[in-house]
């Protein structure tokens, strides 16, 4: 709980010592932490173990949001379509804190998913998505895998 409340407050510190506001034509920024709790992903012996994820940007959520698991893990950039934009890949251990530098917004994107490929995907919320603005924003995102679900928290700066 110490190292949750240590994270949260990293967080909202990064967004005190930020730079100004943003115009509102220039392209927004996002930057991620990304963090696994010590129980995430426990396997078939209920310890916890390292978990993959993917950051996703869309055009659009609902396809993400309706598709099976298989079909995402399968090929992402099919299963979404001309919703999918670009997608990076990660893998944490139980318990690490990877902090991703801000980038700009591509032009299309309206959406960021989390798919989080957990050793039971039946029983877990393996998918998690938030609204974004393209332009004339700076964001910083908590992604935080948990024992059975993904979290995503936004801040806006």
């Amino acid at each position: 709980m110490f190292r949750l409340t240590l994270l949260t407050l990293a967080l909202l510190l990064g967004g005190c010592a930020s730079e100004p506001e943003r115009p509102k034509d220039q392209p927004s920024m996002i930057g991620f932490s990304l963090y696994a709790e010590g129980d995430v992903n426990p396997n078939e012996s209920s310890w916890p173990s390292p978990i993959a994820l993917q950051l996703v940007v869309m055009a659009e959520d609902s396809k993400l949001l309706a598709t099976d698991y298989d079909q995402v893990t399968e090929d992402v950039e099919k299963a979404l379509g001309k919703n999918y934009l670009d997608h990076q890949d990660y893998t944490l251990l139980p318990g690490q804190f990877k902090y991703l530098p801000p980038v700009k917004v591509s032009e299309e994107a309206r959406y960021i998913g989390v798919i989080a490929h957990y050793a039971d995907p039946e029983s877990a919320q393996w998918r998690k998505v938030i609204k974004i603005q393209n332009k004339g924003r700076a964001y910083q995102v908590l992604v935080r895998l948990r024992q059975d679900e993904v979290e995503l928290l936004k801040e806006e700066e």
